[in-house]
């Protein structure tokens, strides 16, 4: 299936790029910022055998759960059991509440009913995690699984990288250049060197509005590379650095950093949780504010474990 998106300007400023796509395997994942996906949104809402998902979507407030999984049911004119259906959302015990009883989190995961009886073609989904708690995420993270195995084509729009490296497959990101594919691939195991120097560092350092910013090591949550650009992330907002991945993973080696991902390095201080998604698909849960999570690595499982006496 080949898609041709138009280009957006306005005063002479390019606000989304004109580029093509062929939708070719089961899932895309595309990379962006919120105004180019709420433009590219636009494109694919005129394009009748596309059907769009975003967590906007409406709900009937006064049926309950089980009448909303009947409803659908009758409305896609499927024979699926709604039972099964129930246990396979994580709804079953919510049958006899209200819609407008759930909670945020439960309603987007019942809204998702409506994506996965979905005859057509292409399935976009417009961030898709946002803002969910863990076990609604988990949920919705399976169900496309399941989406995928069926041979359903689903191209997924998102602000953030973590959920889609979560997901598999190629990852694109769309800016004003156009649509290229991002580097994400998953690294080889590296042999431990000989020796190891110990290097103290007592500030890194970050520039933000023109101003240099110096983070103490236990403050940084976790650092992120993307596409070269390196960002320091302490509570929840990232700051760039001018320094790469590598020399931050062997300045901060020992104040215990962890290159979790090829492009992740993680602070295992904050880490609160290690969240297997598939057997090949592992993220990090980190405690505080933010609630970030980053991803795991396969190959950095086994030593992640043994670092931390698992």
């Amino acid at each position: 299936m080949k898609l041709i998106f138009e280009a957006i300007e306005a005063f002479g400023e390019t606000l989304l790029p004109a580029f093509e796509l062929t939708a070719e395997t089961s899932s895309i994942n595309i990379y962006t910022d919120v105004t180019k996906m709420d433009y590219l949104t636009n494109q694919f809402s005129d394009m009748p055998e596309v059907f769009i998902h975003i967590q906007e979507n409406g709900h009937y407030g006064r049926l309950t759960v089980e009448e909303t999984f009947r409803f659908y049911l009758k409305l896609h004119n499927r024979n699926d059991s709604a039972e099964s259906l129930m246990k396979i959302f994580g709804l079953e015990q919510l049958r006899k509440v209200r819609v407008s009883g759930l909670t945020s989190s439960e309603r987007h995961v019942l809204s998702f009913l409506n994506v996965y009886l979905q005859q057509k073609d292409l399935l976009v989904l417009v961030e898709p995690f946002q803002n969910l708690k863990q076990l609604e995420r988990k949920v919705i993270f399976h169900l496309i699984m399941q989406l995928q195995q069926s041979g359903k084509n689903i191209i997924i729009l998102s602000n953030n990288l973590e959920h889609l490296i979560n997901l598999g497959g190629e990852i694109y990101r769309l800016d004003l250049e156009g649509l290229h594919t991002l580097d994400v691939k998953e690294e080889q195991p590296e042999q431990a060197p000989a020796e190891t120097i110990q290097i103290k560092i007592e500030k890194i350092p970050t520039k933000k509005n023109e101003k240099i910013i110096l983070f103490n090591p236990p403050e940084i949550d976790y650092i992120e590379s993307i596409e070269g650009e390196v960002f320091v992330y302490v509570a929840g907002e990232g700051y760039p650095c001018t320094l790469t991945l590598n020399e931050l993973e062997k300045r901060l080696h020992h104040f215990g950093f962890f290159r979790c991902h090829r492009s992740y390095i993680v602070n295992l201080q904050k880490v609160r949780e290690i969240i297997s998604w598939t057997r090949n698909s592992y993220s990090l849960s980190l405690q505080g504010t933010s609630k970030s999570e980053v991803p795991l690595s396969r190959t950095k499982l086994a030593e992640l474990k043994e670092i931390v006496g698992i």
